[in-house]
């Protein structure tokens, strides 16, 4: 055998075992869209940018918010969830308008409430008439636009709020945080937490300027290419993101907690969200912000307050106070997953929220008294 033909006979058995796994991925990766298109009808060919990805899923990819709740979502048949004690029960969900959840009238002369959080107002866990805002809408006589979505942090919030505020022009913004949102604020902080990074792009504050971070310390390059490419490799990657959660005991949340307000990176992810709630105050001027927390304890209830008083908002302390005490006492109000809130979750969060806004809203008449005589709201 000639020099030259025990090279490339060489070459060929070493990319032998490189051309098999490509083989079988490309099999796993037919086989696995095939299977999603049979079991949820999810288009061959999409990806995980494009809004006919999958007609279930509530999200898609965005390049500038780094993700949104999808616009026209609804589940078109009941889907059935459960209490924190195994009682099931049915649910209906969709979302409105630019993926709110709930998009009031704008033509109304109601007050008018724009609320904006994270997967607590998102909600999906209930029905739309369940959510804590339905309540509040129907409690107060009052115009709600509500957008939530999983995962988001502080700076993603302000981009809906200042993309959407002009258009609602509410009377009153309520502002859902969460204990999270110091992680999700900071890209150090989010990679190296085990149970607050979901593996995808977001924008982020960092020394005044937006920047996009994948907060992934070693994979980030090959998860972008499998949420852009690959549905097989994001699907595998997602489950390994939950077996690490599964013993979270060294993420970087459980240091904050045993440190407190001394921990660096959470005094640096405070002052970041101290900043981004002044972007907010600026952009809103003197519309009355209300804030709460979706999740109690500390360190994290002592930043909100922090951060609340100097930017002009209202800091409801006792909400997720009100959750966690109803659980205590063994009262049936969080979900399966045990952190997000039930039907009756939402019934306790909306009464307590309500009697705290009620003084807080302008009548009707104030708002007709002090409109611009001749003024046309915006069409819808």
């Amino acid at each position: 055998m000639s020099q030259r033909k025990s090279i490339l006979v060489n070459c060929g058995i070493l990319l032998l075992p490189v051309l098999s796994v490509l083989i079988v991925f490309a099999v796993g990766e037919i086989g696995f869209r095939l299977y999603q298109r049979q079991a949820a009808g999810i288009p061959f060919r999409s990806s995980l940018g494009q809004d006919e990805w999958n007609s279930a899923w509530p999200l898609v990819l965005d390049d500038t918010l780094g993700w949104r709740a999808r616009a026209g979502y609804q589940d078109f048949r009941e889907v059935t969830e459960a209490t924190s004690k195994g009682i099931k029960y049915p649910i209906k969900r969709s979302q409105k308008e630019y993926g709110f959840r709930m998009f009031g009238d704008l033509r109304s002369t109601r007050p008018k409430v724009l609320v904006i959080g994270d997967s607590f107002t998102q909600a999906l866990q209930v029905s739309d008439n369940d959510t804590y805002y339905a309540l509040l809408k129907d409690a107060l006589g009052v115009e709600v636009f509500a957008y939530g979505a999983g995962g988001y942090g502080t700076l993603q919030e302000y981009m809906i709020l200042d993309q959407y505020v002009d258009m609602i022009k509410p009377t009153l913004i309520l502002w859902q945080f969460c204990a999270n949102d110091f992680i999700n604020n900071d890209p150090a902080l989010e990679t190296v937490s085990l149970v607050n990074n979901n593996g995808w792009r977001r924008p982020y504050w960092v020394d005044g300027h937006i920047v996009y971070v994948l907060p992934k310390a070693w994979s980030a390059s090959f998860r972008i290419f499998a949420q852009q490419h690959s549905r097989l490799l994001h699907f595998l990657l997602s489950r390994w993101d939950r077996l690490l959660a599964i013993d979270p005991a060294q993420t970087v949340e459980v240091q904050i907690e045993r440190e407190g307000l001394t921990h660096q990176g959470f005094q640096h992810a405070v002052q970041v969200t101290s900043e981004l709630m002044g972007k907010v105050r600026s952009r809103v001027g003197g519309i009355p912000i209300v804030a709460f927390s979706s999740s109690g304890g500390e360190p994290y209830d002592s930043a909100f307050k922090t951060i609340s008083s100097p930017n002009g908002v209202v800091f409801l302390q006792d909400i997720a106070k009100a959750v966690e005490a109803a659980h205590k006492r063994g009262d049936d109000v969080l979900h399966a997953d045990m952190g997000h809130w039930n039907v009756a979750g939402h019934r306790l969060i909306g009464s307590r929220i309500g009697e705290h806004l009620r003084a807080m809203i302008p009548s009707v008449s104030q708002i007709q008294s002090r409109d611009t005589e001749g003024m046309t709201p915006p069409s819808r």
